[in-house]
């Protein structure tokens, strides 16, 4: 059976002017425009396309890989608003709609947002949301402590980034445990510390159970000792400053005081990091 929005492998079976009509194993048709067309075919050879429906409202084949699929989350650009809602471009000729209902604020020409892409069963049409938690699953994951999600940022709130994992769970990363710049629509790997009621999943953006400390991290250790346990500098501080001090670029110094901040070993300050005990 031929399904809006799903990938098939169907056969050439007879042509048209306007393109090939592909069949699958029902014996049921659709069509493959002439431009998606190679210029060999040969009747009853196999190709994989994506299914949707045309500005018509009929389903075509194309070969095509959009920028979102059936039951997916991910980043699209607002292309064009409405009395019913926003449009969103996916990569094929015709954009989705975002009805108002789902959207948490008003979406205009020029936004970007994480959407996800679901079935409207009564009219057969793809539709947008970006009503993120609405479609995530609320069962508690089966994960590991430790184990690798891959991740895509959606919202920030008072304590950090919300992230959905593996395209199906609600996660965060709590902004005081984040030494470097994220933004909504970022793909990015994690870390599962915890899982909590709920199914929300603490996440770590950096591998746990490292023992050892890096050079980087003795490094910052040792500038503490030598300074009676402070310098004035943090995540925020200029990096021509960090680099005169500290000898190492921003990045690294920011890696090093995420990880020792971890560790419970140093303390922010509005003016710089002090060595805990």
């Amino acid at each position: 059976m031929l399904q809006n929005g799903r990938w098939h492998i169907l056969k050439y079976n007879r042509q048209s002017p306007h393109g090939w009509y592909l069949i699958d194993n029902d014996l049921e048709e659709v069509l493959l425009p002439n431009k998606y067309c190679p210029e060999k075919i040969i009747i009853g050879q196999e190709v994989r396309v994506f299914i949707y429906r045309d500005s018509q409202e009929r389903l075509v084949a194309t070969s095509i890989k959009p920028l979102l699929e059936l039951n997916q989350f991910g980043v699209l650009d607002i292309v064009g608003d409405s009395p019913i809602g926003a449009f969103a471009d996916i990569g094929l000729e015709k954009h989705i709609l975002i009805p108002f209902k789902e959207q948490h604020e008003r979406l205009r020409t020029g936004d970007q947002s994480v959407v996800y892409l679901y079935l409207d069963e009564a009219s057969d049409r793809l539709v947008g949301s970006a009503r993120v938690n609405r479609w995530l699953d609320n069962e508690p994951p089966s994960y590991k402590k430790g184990e690798k999600v891959a991740l895509l940022v959606y919202h920030r709130n008072e304590v950090g980034y919300q992230v959905i994992a593996d395209q199906r769970y609600r996660g965060i990363i709590y902004e005081n445990e984040l030494f470097e710049d994220i933004q909504i629509g970022d793909q990015l790997e994690g870390y599962v510390r915890v899982i909590r009621e709920g199914g929300l999943i603490d996440i770590s953006h950096k591998p746990l159970g490292r023992s050892k400390n890096s050079q980087y991290e003795n490094k910052v250790l040792e500038v503490l000792q030598d300074n009676n346990g402070f310098i004035p500098l943090n995540d925020k501080a200029d990096p021509q400053e960090i680099q005169r001090i500290m000898q190492m670029s921003k990045r690294s110094f920011k890696e090093a005081i995420g990880g020792l901040y971890r560790k419970r070993e140093i303390e922010f300050f509005r003016d710089g990091i002090r060595l805990t005990g």
